[in-house]
């Protein structure tokens, strides 16, 4: 094909420029820009697997920049590499994080810090000093913890147990159509002792000065988190999420307290819906638009800067088998279950229920 007979189509194709331009053959591009290889039993569709598996992370992505998340989904072969300091945050937030689980599970101080030892992925001695990020920064976090434990924090509270385990790092999973699923983890579920008043925790760290609310009460990650408790608590109409935020400038801790019911999840599914859409509708399409001002974000550039405007199929790898997602869920449901649920609780009858 010469350059002279590029059609729009061609331009706006995300196949190799060197397939349109020079003729690349067929067998080339089965071994580059395939990107289908594997496909999950009963699945008929076109949509990568590793497109289809979704998360609220994924989903903030999604929103900050559609060639990003296209891009960390298929495991980008030209990924830049991450920086000590974002190595240092996000490891960070996870040991402290199951640190505060793991004192609700009720174990020793000690058998806790090695377990944060060995989930930290930074450097040992890796410091953001900005920040106030290190592996022993996060132990000065546990500590501080522990002494609000001490001092009565929550203390009128139970930590439910579901299916003979403890409620902490509850996982969930919910099957849409089309093979998308939306995947994720509660933190913890606490019962009060007398009222029987249902709390889910949800640990968070920051560097900010000031914990502001409006950071924390309109996500969708608190919504999502009824599905767990629809498994537990069948009868439940309305729950309270419990942000507890740890500060790592002054070394506290704050808690913000957010009621949620299940209106705001009719919304929250109808909104899920609307993201898979927006997903296909990036497929057939075959691109995935990039959003300029995402590009230097929380002090540093995204890892994708020098090469996101590269064919995709000379950047990312084929989907193989072992990245099927193995995990036993503890709770699966689809979708067809949720507007269930949902009508269950809104007192609809089969007559008045929507159609998916």
């Amino acid at each position: 094909m010469s350059t002279t007979n590029l059609s729009p189509e061609d331009f706006l194709s995300d196949r190799p420029v060197g397939e349109l331009v020079f003729g690349m053959d067929d067998s080339s591009e089965s071994e580059t820009s395939d990107g289908v290889h594997f496909k999950e039993a009963g699945y008929t569709g076109t949509i990568d697997y590793r497109i289809r598996q979704l998360s609220y992370s994924s989903i903030l992505t999604l929103h900050q920049c559609p060639r990003k998340f296209q891009l960390y989904k298929l495991r980008t072969t030209h990924r830049s590499e991450e920086l000590e300091k974002s190595t240092i945050t996000f490891s960070f937030g996870h040991v402290v994080g199951e640190a505060i689980q793991m004192v609700f599970e009720g174990l020793p101080e000690e058998q806790i810090i090695w377990k944060m030892f060995r989930a930290w992925r930074a450097p040992l001695f890796a410091i953001d000093e900005k920040l106030k990020k290190s592996f022993w920064t996060a132990i000065i976090a546990l500590q501080k913890f522990i002494s609000l434990r001490k001092q009565g924090f929550l203390d009128e509270y139970d930590l439910v147990h579901y299916n003979g385990r403890p409620a902490t790092e509850l996982s969930f999973a919910i099957t849409f159509p089309d093979g998308f699923r939306l995947r994720g983890f509660v933190d913890a579920v606490l019962v009060h002792k007398v009222t029987g008043k249902i709390i889910v925790l949800e640990c968070k760290t920051t560097g900010a000065t000031n914990v502001q609310p409006a950071t924390y009460k309109n996500s969708s990650q608190a919504i999502g988190y009824s599905i767990v408790l629809d498994a537990i608590f069948p009868a439940l109409s309305d729950y309270e999420v419990l942000y507890l935020v740890y500060q790592t400038g002054s070394l506290e801790f704050t808690t913000l307290p957010f009621k949620k019911d299940y209106l705001q999840r009719a919304l929250w599914i109808r909104e899920l819906l609307l993201e898979i859409e927006r997903i296909k509708m990036y497929e057939e399409a075959e691109i995935y638009p990039m959003h300029g001002e995402s590009c230097f974000m929380f002090g540093r550039e995204c890892e994708y800067y020098q090469t996101c405007t590269l064919s995709t199929a000379y950047l990312t790898k084929p989907c193989t088998p072992a990245e099927e997602d193995t995990l036993d869920y503890q709770v699966n449901i689809t979708l067809l279950d949720l507007l269930d649920a949902q009508a269950r609780k809104a007192g609809l009858t089969d007559e008045t229920l929507p159609t998916v």
